[in-house]
């Protein structure tokens, strides 16, 4: 049976680029695949090397190691990192006692800020941006620019999931084959929708 499906996902038009099944652990062969999730991000991106285009994701994919691969191959990354990832010193992770907002590093391609708003904090990593700007319109929240850019793109996949729900022709069936159709499917029908919303130019009626 299936069990997950990762999705890329444009962030504007909420076209869907490219899905990928996960198998779980499969035996050795030509159809093992690491399932890790660099691993994952590098393949579903792979029809995008090379275009400059950013990809957005959460804190289960992001991490120094990935960043760097998908520079190489021209795609920049904005995402947030879990606190528990040795990539970045302690300092971004204690903000109890920090008074300021927003905590930044760079080096020559990335920038990492640690941004304590309230009582939470969050730590976002990106090879997109490589300054401390401040986003003006967030008023007293003084979101940095990484923060408010990761919060405008990240909900891409998420937000497709409800538009797809609406086409709904799902079955009840034991055979994963049939539950992989009644998902595309539904993804099917949005990606019309997607393509009718984009394409406006006047057609002539038969």
């Amino acid at each position: 049976m299936v069990k997950k499906i990762f999705a890329l996902v444009d962030s504007r038009t909420f076209h869907t680029w490219n899905m990928e099944i996960y198998p779980g652990c499969q035996p050795e062969g030509p159809y093992k695949t690491r399932n890790t999730a660099s691993g994952i991000v590098k393949r579903l991106t792979t029809k995008l090397h090379n275009t400059g285009r950013n990809v957005t994701v959460d804190n289960w994919y992001t991490s120094y190691s990935l960043a760097e691969d998908l520079l190489k191959k021209n795609i920049i990354l904005v995402g947030t990192m879990r606190k528990n990832k040795r990539d970045f010193p302690v300092q971004f992770v204690t903000g109890k006692q920090r008074v300021i907002h927003s905590l930044f590093g760079f080096q020559k391609d990335k920038a990492l800020v640690s941004y304590v708003p309230k009582k939470n904090k969050c730590v976002n990593l990106s090879t997109m941006h490589n300054d401390d700007t401040i986003d003006t319109s967030s008023g007293e929240a003084k979101n940095p620019e990484i923060v408010t850019f990761y919060n405008i793109t990240k909900g891409a996949v998420d937000v497709v999931d409800e538009l797809s729900s609406a086409y709904l022709t799902a079955r009840i069936s034991k055979r994963w084959p049939m539950v992989v159709f009644f998902v595309v499917d539904e993804y099917c029908s949005h990606e019309c929708t997607c393509v009718a919303s984009v394409d406006k130019k006047p057609t002539n009626g038969l």
